[in-house]
């Protein structure tokens, strides 16, 4: 076994070819394991992790695609109280963590380095389902369960005194900051 961080191990990762390719980046861990706590998963299933070039074909993708470069998953994120998130849920939670790839599938969810890793292209949000590429965001205000719900004290705004002249008449009151 290869542990790599608390809920990931290397072995997750391997290419379901058998060339025994499996070599996730270390931000690739980092991030999941952010997915895995705002979304106080009971697990995150990786359906497919490293793909070498020819596997990677052979199951629809490129030969050189975030897979083939160790900066890619496909994932299934079970609830501690039974079930799992939908693809949408798991793009919000993905975006909210700074994943630079994102596309939702059917029962699963891309998510890759893209962002910040060595790609042939920085930034995709898109759906796999329907082929619609380059979506602005999958923000809709969900809050996860990993989430620190603070309550903040209203915020005093500033207020200045102003007075104005004009035509001989004095205005006078208080500008509040917006």
């Amino acid at each position: 076994m290869g542990n790599l961080s608390a809920h990931f191990d290397k072995s997750e990762f391997r290419c379901q070819c058998g060339c025994g390719g499996e070599n996730p980046s270390k931000l690739l861990i980092e991030r999941l394991e952010k997915l895995f706590d705002l979304m106080d998963a009971k697990s995150i299933i990786i359906t497919s992790g490293y793909r070498c070039p020819k596997y990677s074909v052979k199951v629809g993708g490129f030969s050189s695609d975030a897979h083939t470069c160790n900066i890619a998953v496909d994932i299934i994120v079970n609830k501690k109280g039974g079930g799992t998130y939908a693809a949408e849920d798991i793009a919000e939670a993905a975006e909210r963590i700074g994943f630079g790839g994102i596309g939702l599938m059917n029962g699963a969810c891309h998510v890759d380095n893209r962002d910040c890793e060595t790609y042939i292209n920085n930034h995709w949000f898109g759906d796999e389902r329907d082929g619609r590429n380059y979506i602005k965001t999958f923000q809709r205000g969900t809050v996860f369960p990993g989430e620190k719900s603070v309550d903040k004290p209203a915020e005093k705004k500033k207020t200045v005194k102003v007075t104005l002249t004009y035509d001989d008449h004095e205005y006078s009151g208080l500008l509040e900051e917006m």
